[in-house]
Parts: structure tokens; sequence; C-alpha cells
């Protein structure tokens, strides 16, 4: 058995494999010394678009019955040699030489790996000398600038307080046949301020709606930060003016979107003219100019900070669309629309589809008036932002009718919603 065979075997049980469904059907693109590890490259080949991987593996110091629960959790299989091949992330040697190309130093036996991820893996670094790092390592690898490094490296360099300070970023390069030069290169870690402490915004947005509390002043603290981020994203990332393109490509994906929910969800058809009659409503409005956005924007990327005040993570931009779209300029109104659907959402989840959804208007309201008092842009609230929170809801739609059924009543609702207010959103 050799390094692919073991990870054909081990890499469909994390959280990361994209591949969900399927058995990966591996090929090694590239191996190269990374500190105490080696950085497997492996595309699967098994999915309907290949994928690569980045796999940094160490080898276990001792073997597999005298290892410590943490890298016994760790160990991957056998490499071709027969030593024991452990996920490099889990072995703190590979955790401080990580951190020292960033920079820090690592405090001794202070770095541990956060649950949860889905599609990276995050390492909490104790630092000698100043405050915690989290270090991000992407394990799905992109051609080209990775929208969620740029987005907040861009914030750091204008003094945002609203994202955590960014520390640093690592490259690499690999072979790819389909380039004319034979080469790619893309990010393969990127790290910043670890805020100790913090809870997820949806955390905060559960309690209160299960305890009957209005979530207005977190609401409305919410939106001042989302127009600060939309601020000074246009302050240090180019902008341009909405053209005839950009328009025709927006409003196609609406049509295209809405077409495929049309055809797989149930009881929509009703809503047809509706949602058509509002995007065709917004079609012909002024559009603010297009910068970078957030692109994914919900209370789950907002981080509640000890004493008070928001941090606004995550800026990779919506999975299902290509890196390249996610790091384009768009509209600033998306993400408005994002995170008034995710109030949407807190509230279905907390007090189930069909509750009084006086909750979700009051804190929707309060997150309108927070951005408005920042930014004033009359353009979240209007008719395109109608539109782009229509095609969120219609988005979310097809995907419960595919994945979660039980939660499609929540999609629908807001979709009933937005039409039944008649252009005010």
């Amino acid at each position: 058995m050799g390094v692919l065979e073991s990870l054909r075997e081990w890499m469909p049980r994390q959280r990361w494999f994209a591949g969900k469904g399927h058995s990966p059907r591996l090929r090694l693109l590239d191996a190269q010394p990374d500190g105490p590890a080696t950085r497997y490259l492996v595309m699967d080949d098994a999915g309907w678009l290949p994928t690569l991987y980045h796999v940094p593996l160490c080898h276990a110091s001792r073997p597999p019955a005298e290892l410590t629960p943490v890298l016994e959790a760790a160990v991957v299989g056998p490499d071709d040699a027969g030593r024991v091949l452990l996920d490099a992330p889990r072995d703190p040697r590979y955790a401080a030489d990580l951190l020292a190309r960033f920079g820090v130093e690592a405090l001794p036996g202070g770095t541990r790996v956060l649950g949860g991820e889905q599609s990276n893996t995050s390492l909490v670094c104790a630092t000698v000398d100043g405050p915690p790092v989290v270090v991000k390592l992407y394990r799905v690898l992109h051609h080209g600038e990775n929208p969620d490094v740029t987005g907040q490296a861009a914030l750091s360099s204008v003094g945002s307080r609203d994202v955590p300070r960014f520390v640093g970023q690592l490259g690499a390069i690999w072979p790819d046949i389909g380039r004319t030069d034979g080469v790619a290169a893309g990010t393969v870690a990127f790290a910043q301020e670890f805020v100790p402490d913090a809870r997820p915004a949806w955390e905060v947005a559960l309690d209160a709606a299960r305890r009957g509390e209005a979530l207005d002043t977190a609401a409305a603290g919410i939106g001042a930060g989302v127009a600060r981020i939309h601020h000074d994203l246009a302050r240090a990332l180019p902008t341009r003016p909405a053209d005839e393109d950009d328009r025709a490509a927006i409003t196609g994906a609406w049509d295209r979107r809405l077409r495929i929910a049309l055809a797989e969800v149930p009881g929509l058809a009703e809503a047809e003219a509706g949602i058509a009659a509002v995007y065709a409503r917004a079609a012909t409005e002024s559009w603010p100019t297009l910068q970078r956005i957030h692109g994914d924007l919900h209370l789950g990327q907002v981080l509640a900070v000890p004493g008070g005040g928001w941090r606004f993570i995550d800026f990779e931009g919506e999975p299902m669309r290509p890196m390249a779209e996610r790091s384009a300029p768009d509209l600033a109104p998306r993400d408005v629309a994002g995170m008034l659907r995710s109030f949407d959402y807190a509230a279905g989840a907390a007090l189930g589809p069909g509750a009084d959804p006086a909750w979700a208007r009051s804190a929707r309201a309060a997150f309108l008036a927070g951005y408005a008092s920042e930014r004033g842009d009359a353009a979240a609230s209007g008719p395109l932002g109608e539109a782009l929170e229509l095609d969120k809801a219609v988005y979310e739609a097809i995907y419960e009718s595919r994945n979660r059924p039980a939660w499609l009543p929540i999609p629908l609702a807001g979709i009933a919603a937005i039409l039944a207010r008649g252009g005010t959103a």
C-alpha cells in the first residue's frame, strides 16, 4: 500500500473532501518538501470536474502504538515504504514551521486544529510574543488569486477594524498541462489574528430568537459593519460602473436560476410571474458602481467579539461560483440581500418554518437602518436589492429541495414575503 492508496481510503472521511457520494480516483500531480512534511497535490478525476487537493503529510516519529491521541487521530496510512503517514496540520512540528514562515513564533504545545471546517483546515496557534494567530490551510486549490486572502488583506491595508488583522499568505506553483506555460499558481495558506472566545452571530441570533428577545441592536451593529466593509473594499480595490454586459450577465444568472427552480421546486410555479416582474423592474433601474464584496455573507460569517463589536470573516464568495468570478467587482447589495435572508433563516431554524415572522422583520429593519447610517445606499433596499434577495431565496429553494426538504418552507416563505411587499424591501 502506498501514498495514493492510503489517501483514497482516508480522504473521503474528511469534512473538506468535496467529492461526497463518490470514491476518489487520484493521480499525483506534484510532491514537494514542505518543512518537516511533504506537500502532496493530488487530482481527483472521479467527479464531474477534476478537483485538486492540497494534502501535506508527515512521517510519524514513533510507532502507531506510541502516538499521542491527537497524532493517532491524524494517521492517514502507510507510504510506499510502509512508514506511517500523518495529516501534517495535526503534527506540532509542521504547525510550528508553518507559523515561522509567517514570521511568528509558535508557543510550544499551543497549537490546535479547529473543528467544524467544511472546506479548509484551520490551526489556532498561541504565539510567544503576541496575540494568537489562526492559519487557514486551503485543501482545494485553484489557479489565481484567492478572494478570501485578497479581500481581507486589502481591508487590513486600509486599517479596517471590522476584520481580524491580516498576517500573511503562502503561495505555491504546480504543473498544469491545461495552461499555455504549463504552470498554475495559487494560495495554499494564509494567517490572521485569532479572536478568542468569539461567537458566530448565527448562534447569537438563534439564542435570541428562542428566548423571544429582539436582535435589533446586534443587527444594526452588523449592518453598520457591512457598510464599512463595503466602503473600505471600494477604497482598497478596483471599482467600475456596471455596463450592459454586466447587466446582461447578472440578470441572465437570475433567469437561469429561476428556470432551474421552476423545474425542481414544487409549488414555485405560482410565483413565477411575480418574480419575473421584480427582475424586470430591477433591470431597468440605476445600478451602483461594481466593487469587491464579501460574496457569501450570512450570520455564520460574522463573529461577536467579547466586550462588543463584530468581525467579518471568510471572504471566499459563493462556493459554487468559479474562483475568477468571486474576485470580480460585483453589486454591494448582494451582500445585503444575503444577510437579510440569513435573519429569515435564523427565525426559521429557531422557531420553525411557520413561526411568526415579526422577529425577523424587526431584525431586518434594524440591519438596514444600521447599513444606511454608515453608507446611505438606497440600492440596498430598492428594486435592485429586492431582486437580489429574491435570487438568493430562489437559490435557497433549489438547495433545500435537493438536500433538506424539511427546510424548503423557509425560502418559499421568503419569496412569498418579498412579493407581498410589492416593491419595498
